[in-house]
């Protein structure tokens, strides 16, 4: 293990669609369960993840999609609820780890949900660990797409045998894999803390 590629959302900071689905209810008068019923990731989900679509653009799709209608506020808001926080525990295990081995974060995100990120006041910012920090919508390409994981193994300097990659899809797992990656497939937020707490344990044994 030369290198390790993170997933950002569901490894190492909490997601919670419910959150947005219920944020979006309220502010539309419907149900949180009907928006999420009507919810899907699709062809216009995917070029805004890509920086194909802007977000006021994608929005007015999902106003036929989902059916509902509120201001770009209430859409801003609801959409970046989907963001918690780094899972407890993680910043000090990933500022240790950063100084014995590289760390990249690899990012299926929009312009939206990464501005709110980095505007955030935590301290240090989680992006800091990263020697490189792709993001799908800034490079135009997304998981689980062979190309981009060879895209951005290439950019790094790596082989993709080099590389250990962590995500939360299954989906993108194999993906990685295709590519030539090591991958290890995160259940739970206790995968990344145990993964992250074995390495430390290798590294400082000399490993």
């Amino acid at each position: 293990m030369k290198v390790i590629l993170f997933d950002l959302g569901g490894v190492l900071i909490d997601l919670a669609p419910s959150r947005v689905f219920e944020h979006w209810g309220d502010a539309a008068a419907v149900p949180a369960s009907t928006v999420a019923g009507r919810w899907k990731i699709d062809a216009a989900y995917e070029a805004h993840e890509k920086g194909e679509m802007e977000f006021v653009e994608f929005t007015g799709y999902l106003e036929t999609l989902l059916g509902i209608s509120m201001t770009q506020k209430e859409w801003q808001t609801g959409w970046n609820a989907l963001l918690g926080q780094p899972f407890p525990g993680l910043i000090s295990r990933l500022s240790a780890l950063s100084k014995r081995i590289p760390l990249y974060c690899f990012s299926n995100t929009n312009h939206t949900h990464w501005s709110a990120l980095i505007a955030r006041t935590n301290h240090p910012p989680i992006e800091s660990f990263f020697q490189q920090t792709y993001l799908s919508y800034a490079i135009g390409r997304r998981k689980p797409n062979v190309e981009a994981y060879q895209w951005v193994t290439n950019d790094m300097g790596y082989q993709p045998t080099d590389v250990t990659f962590l995500d939360d899809n299954e989906a993108n797992v194999l993906g990685a894999q295709q590519a030539g990656l090591d991958t290890m497939l995160v259940t739970r937020p206790d995968t990344t803390i145990e993964f992250l707490d074995n390495l430390l344990v290798r590294r400082t044994d000399g490993d």
